[in-house]
């Protein structure tokens, strides 16, 4: 089934905020809120389009991405412009196929952050934190709370993880439009 007009022109807009979203990431570590702001009212604006995916599917997955990396953002590990970006990635994707987006983008920043580390000569460092954390975890999980949870010492670059959302995305993409 040939795909609408409609549908190139959604692809479009979620495609041309992921590029703009990485670029500036990369550039300034930043990703500036106009530029999510844009791509939600756009992403709302086709959800009500009789082809679009529907209000509700559409505020339900912004929330889904929104919510799994205010999280990550919690744990420290993602910045705050990486959770309004999932946002507005949800708000594009919808329920329920924002769960599945998320796990790709999660893929995607594990390999990319072992790529990034090897760049950036941080591998071993990284690795060492993957061990601790995960030995802490496991104390913790089987003896109760035994020690003070360990501050992780942080690279001086951090992946710009706007990379990992437009990767885990345009898997995600494809893959459906493969089948379409």
């Amino acid at each position: 089934m040939p795909l609408h007009l409609f549908d190139w022109i959604h692809l479009g807009a979620l495609t041309a905020m992921l590029l703009a979203a990485m670029w500036h990431d990369t550039a300034t570590r930043r990703i500036p809120n106009t530029l999510v702001v844009w791509g939600s009212l756009t992403a709302l604006g086709l959800s009500l389009s009789p082809h679009g995916i529907g209000w509700g599917s559409a505020l339900t997955g912004g929330m889904v991405g929104f919510l799994i990396f205010w999280v990550l953002y919690l744990l420290r590990t993602v910045g705050a412009g990486d959770v309004k970006l999932a946002g507005a990635v949800g708000l594009f994707t919808g329920h329920p196929d924002m769960f599945l987006v998320t796990f790709l983008i999660l893929l995607a920043g594990g390999a990319l952050s072992l790529v990034w580390a090897l760049m950036t000569g941080q591998l071993g460092t990284t690795l060492l934190n993957l061990q601790t954390g995960l030995t802490q975890l496991w104390m913790n999980r089987q003896h109760g709370a035994v020690s003070e949870p360990q501050a992780f010492p942080v690279g001086k670059t951090r992946l710009p993880y706007a990379l990992a959302i437009g990767i885990g995305t345009a898997f995600h993409v494809l893959n459906t439009w493969q089948s379409v």
